[in-house]
């Protein structure tokens, strides 16, 4: 027998696949004719764009470039401080079962540090390890039964459960053209060693359906100075990065998820009667807004009928809520021995932490892994450009009442500042304000059920009186489900009155009269 039922259209966000996958860049760069020789390499790094994620016949393309640049010593006259750059493109398939063109695509990159070689003078042969991190996840929309509408006897166990849904998912490309006036305090360009681009302070605000999007992007130029010395400079500048989202799903509750991804930079001095005060700064940035909404919902967990075969169908609902989102800044003083720090110009420190173990425990979770230092500088005595890598481990306990230990937590660090100063001729202090991020996805499968029907059961054997002791695990819910009673008749004969039973109680299960749906309609 059919049965008169009340739907629900349940959407959810589900993650359709997760895979990580190390893949090796490698290539050779050449030194134009232009230049001359390398003596010695002072330092080389390489920046990672992903430029194109493409969805095509089932298969997920991710497309990317590494940007790399050396800056060396030259075998001339002077010794002059020269630098070399190219770009190796590359492209990656990944096959994921239930991709489409509306799943929502997220790659991460872990770099590794950049192995090289120098041959005859004239090419450099570079190997990068990287590590790809990609998600893909998709809404999907669930019928399920919320209701029966029919006066029958079916005994429904319901339960309240929170779902998170994908509303809107929009992603934009600007521009970012701009020419950045050098100080006239500092020397003119003559070349540019090293540039870098990164994208800080991510915010946004909402009006009128649309998500204000701004950031701000930190450039940081190395160049040789236009004058008798070819002093090696440095300059850093602050350009506003913004951009306008249209979305028409916003809600009160929605929250809001940005990702600022720089897919090209370039950057060149701009020449006025021979000499460059300035540079123009040109990028392409994509900013992916995905907007989320939280709700609770009702469910049916369990259902049987007392007096008739139930039957129903059910479908397998995968719910993923974030229930911990928390970002911890720590400060974290460290100091260097540098010899000859008198003598040397600092250009820049680099700073990579990384994560090595982590100890879950209620309210708390303690880490420990190392930051890895790169400093660039200056040897005002020699006249080149050195590097220093140095590697300092650390811990932290951060401290977060949600945590229990028995949570898969997730823990992302990221350096948000970073500072220095001269303790004395040797020491150099470095302070650096690490972010910890700590994410807890509560993940659940839950069969939804989607369709119900009723048959007559004449088989239904119910003996006169059955006394039962409870045991340990036992519901009031189960074990009138097992004797075909409710609860409500165990409790009304065991004038219990709440659900609340205990190992070893004695109830007594009567023998209920039989009333079929039939006779109810």
């Amino acid at each position: 027998m059919n049965l008169e039922i009340n739907n629900e259209t349940v959407k959810l966000c589900e993650i359709i696949s997760t895979e990580k996958r190390t893949k090796v860049i490698e290539g050779d760069m050449i030194v134009p004719d232009i230049k001359p020789d390398i003596l010695s390499i002072s330092n080389i790094d390489y920046d990672l764009f992903i430029t194109k994620k493409e969805i095509k016949d089932g298969k997920l393309y991710i497309e990317g470039l590494a940007d790399v640049t050396a800056i060396y010593v030259a075998e001339d006259q002077n010794g002059s401080t020269k630098s070399l750059n190219n770009v190796f493109n590359f492209l990656e398939a990944f096959d994921i079962e239930g991709l489409n063109n509306e799943s929502i695509i997220r790659v991460k990159v872990e770099e590794e540090p950049i192995e090289y070689k120098v041959m005859n003078g004239r090419k450099i042969s570079v190997r990068m390890p990287i590590t790809l991190n990609v998600s893909a996840e998709k809404n999907c929309e669930h019928t399920i039964v919320k209701d029966v509408l029919d006066n029958t006897n079916i005994q429904m166990q319901k339960e309240e459960i929170e779902v998170y849904s994908l509303t809107d998912s929009q992603i934009q490309n600007i521009e970012l053209n701009e020419i950045v006036n050098i100080p006239e305090e500092k020397p003119a360009i003559s070349e540019i060693l090293k540039a870098s681009m990164k994208i800080k302070n991510i915010d946004y605000k909402i009006s009128y359906n649309k998500i204000l999007a701004k950031a701000d992007a930190i450039i940081k130029v190395i160049y040789v100075s236009d004058t008798e010395h070819s002093t090696i400079e440095t300059y850093e500048a602050i350009l506003p990065v913004m951009g306008f989202i249209n979305s028409d799903n916003l809600q009160e509750n929605s929250e809001i998820k940005l990702e600022f991804n720089i897919k090209s930079f370039t950057l060149r001095p701009i020449y006025q009667d021979l000499k460059s005060t300035s540079f123009s700064v040109d990028s392409e940035i994509e900013i992916c807004a995905n907007v989320y909404q939280k709700k609770k919902i009702e469910i049916i967990s369990d259902l049987y009928d007392p007096d008739m075969e139930l039957k129903y169908q059910t479908e397998r609902m995968n719910i993923s809520n974030e229930i911990i989102n928390v970002k911890e800044e720590v400060e974290l003083i460290q100091g260097l021995m540098i010899p000859e720090l008198d003598n040397i110009r600092i250009l820049s420190i680099d700073a990579n932490p990384k994560i090595n173990t982590k100890n879950v425990l209620d309210g708390k979770i303690a880490v420990e892994g190392n930051i890895e230092f790169t400093i660039l500088y200056y040897n005002e005595l020699k006249r080149v450009v050195e590097t220093k890598k140095v590697e300092l481990p650390y811990q932290q306990v951060l401290k977060i009442p949600e945590v229990k230990n028995d949570m898969p937590v997730k823990i992302n660090v990221r350096v948000k500042e970073i500072d220095y100063r001269k303790a004395d001729s040797t020491g150099l202090q470095i302070k650096v304000i690490l972010e910890f991020n700590t994410i807890v996805n509560e993940e659940r499968t839950i069969d939804g059920i989607t369709q119900i029907e009723l048959e007559e059961n004449t088989n239904v054997k119910r003996p006169s009186i059955v006394v039962y002791y409870v045991k340990p695990g036992d519901t009031l819910w189960n074990i009138a489900k097992k004797y075909k009673s409710t609860v409500a008749e165990l409790k009304e004969y065991n004038l219990l009155k709440d659900d609340i039973i205990h190992p070893n109680q004695q109830l007594i299960i009567p023998k209920r009269s039989r009333i079929t749906a039939l006779e109810i309609m």
